[in-house]
């Protein structure tokens, strides 16, 4: 790939230097005569001639001719032809260039006869002169031929004398000398004039040009490359869809080994209709769960092995890792680790047996660690990824009381009509945000609904639905916003919690369970900001704990907890 673009690179560098140096060759290239040469300095006019003032005229004084024929002759050597003097300044111009001769210079132009004498004529009505009536375009006579119209002597030409630039007639046979003039305005001045623009636009608009054209060559060489890349990628199965080191695909008989056939007793959660997690011992003593999922048809074993590989690669403390997976004519199953005192779910509803009621700090710690787990799909993981089922069942505890977020990337496995018909009907429908009941629409709000939905469970002990005896279903809220308009905090504690806290800690969790839970999703706050506003919570939890002098035994307890909110 290197190599084709570095090829592709040097095919623009190409087109580049020859698009520059043409352009250096076209300005350089002369535009005028032959015979003259631009000099340096930007001299229009040959050595030894001089400008007219309007900067239109190259003058040159032919000397030490004896008639007209032959200053004629010598002039058109030069290209040019007799001075046809076009305002007063130019014959005040030429009467300095003749000044130092004695008999004065031959000029061109149209006169008329008047008393006997010649006068300058600029139209057909101004007899005198007149700066602001010019003629069309400069006067071509001369002695040469019969077309000087207005003269009334045959072979009578305009002379300007020595000293006083006056007009006379005289005969072309005299000896005179001769002014000479290049008209520059149709040939090089005129070019001249517009040749820096012409240059500036033709060099800017090439430079654009070519290197628009070097940019595209560019881009088109690495994204065919790019292509090829992806191509070679997807088709390899070593580097999409194989088993990395980090994982391992286990076969069916394995995962009955160790699981005893799924037997009832190692079941954790769930049913055989929903698949169910089961527990299990690795030979080498290492504890696992296993996730069976349902049978399905509409996913293959390459892109089951592809899914699995993307979510064993999210690494976070409070996510439950990926240890393998089996595939095995349509059964599928994902091996977690073990997570040592399980779901959520049985330490709010079904205490298990030995086990005790989880007090206020314990829940704040699992509230703050499941956060910081959910936070860390939506803003670490590019693209953020959306759990889409969090509840209570689905949070794991380990030794410590940490929360440990199960199922990420599960929605994967199970077609979006099915899992949507599933989740509403299985139970979880109290979690679920509006916008997913009745539009279909999952975004990372629809995480923090459901996740502001269990911190209230996690607060109250009640299921987000559940029955009562004399209205049938309430929804957990139902129940919860009169307590709430009442400033009741206090009666919506689970009854089980023997640390209160302060009636302040609970109004700040209350409060944030209803800004997660606003039915507008862009209300509610980011994940981040809740971690942030349960620590808070937390850090003062554990100053009213100190200050009420809580026992050794609970203390040591809670000492993980305390460390890790000061640590965070």
């Amino acid at each position: 790939m290197e190599k084709r673009i570095r090829t592709s690179q040097l095919y623009s560098l190409l087109i580049f230097s020859f698009c520059f140096t043409s352009l250096v060759r076209a300005q350089s290239t002369a535009l005028c005569p032959t015979s003259w040469e631009i000099s340096s300095n930007k001299s229009l006019c040959p050595d030894d001639w001089v400008i007219s003032p309007n900067k239109s005229k190259c003058f040159g004084l032919i000397e030490n001719s004896s008639y007209w024929d032959e200053s004629e002759s010598r002039c058109r050597d030069y290209n040019g032809h007799l001075a046809a003097l076009t305002s007063a300044k130019e014959l005040n111009f030429a009467g300095k260039l003749c000044s130092n001769t004695a008999k004065g210079c031959w000029v061109g132009g149209r006169g008329f006869s008047s008393t006997g004498g010649f006068s300058w004529k600029w139209s057909d009505n101004a007899t005198h002169w007149n700066e602001s009536i010019f003629p069309g375009a400069p006067f071509r006579s001369n002695c040469s031929n019969s077309s000087c119209e207005g003269i009334n002597l045959i072979n009578t030409c305009t002379l300007v004398t020595n000293g006083q630039p006056t007009l006379v007639g005289e005969r072309c046979n005299n000896s005179h000398e001769f002014i000479c003039m290049l008209d520059i305005e149709n040939k090089c001045y005129h070019l001249r004039r517009h040749k820096e623009y012409l240059i500036i636009l033709a060099t800017v608009s090439g430079l654009i040009l070519c290197t628009t054209l070097a940019i595209v060559i560019w881009l088109l060489a690495y994204r065919r490359s790019k292509r090829r890349r992806r191509s070679r990628k997807a088709s390899n199965p070593s580097t999409s869809a194989s088993v990395t080191p980090s994982w391992k695909v286990f076969s069916n008989e394995e995962l009955r080994s160790i699981t005893k056939n799924f037997s009832e007793g190692n079941r954790l959660v769930g049913d055989a209709k929903t698949g169910g997690t089961y527990s299990g011992l690795l030979p080498d003593g290492t504890r696992i769960a296993v996730k069976r999922l349902k049978r399905s048809s509409f996913q293959r074993k390459k892109e089951f092995y592809s899914e699995i590989g993307r979510v064993a690669k999210l690494h976070h403390p409070n996510l439950v890792a990926v240890k393998g997976c089996c595939y095995d004519h349509g059964d599928r199953y994902i091996v977690y680790e073990f997570v040592a005192n399980g779901p959520l779910d049985r330490w709010l509803h079904h205490i298990p047996r030995g086990g005790r009621s989880l007090d206020w700090a314990m829940r704040m710690r699992i509230a703050i660690t499941l956060a910081q787990g959910i936070a860390f799909l939506h803003d670490k993981v590019k693209p953020h990824v959306v759990h889409r089922d969090i509840h209570a069942s689905n949070v794991l505890l380990d030794e410590e009381f940490r929360a440990h977020l199960m199922g990420v990337g599960l929605s994967k496995f199970v077609p979006w009509e099915v899992m949507h018909e599933r989740t509403v009907m299985a139970g979880t429908y109290g979690y679920l945000a509006p916008e997913f009941v009745y539009r279909n629409e999952l975004t990372t709000k629809s995480d923090v609904y459901s996740f502001g939905v269990l911190l209230l469970e996690l607060a109250s002990g009640r299921r987000p639905a559940q029955a009562v005896d004399s209205v049938g279903w309430q929804t957990i809220f139902e129940w919860a916003t009169p307590l709430v308009q009442s400033h009741r905090y206090i009666e919506l504690l689970d009854p089980v919690i023997s640390d209160i806290p302060e009636v302040g800690v609970i109004q700040k969790v209350v409060d944030l369970v209803y800004a997660c839970t606003q039915h507008v999703p862009s209300m509610r706050p980011r994940m981040s900001h809740v971690v942030h506003q349960l620590q808070q919570l937390g850090l003062k939890t554990s100053s009213e704990k100190a200050r009420s002098g809580t026992s050794t035994s609970t203390a040591s307890r809670l000492a993980p907890f305390e460390m890790e909110v000061n640590n965070v």
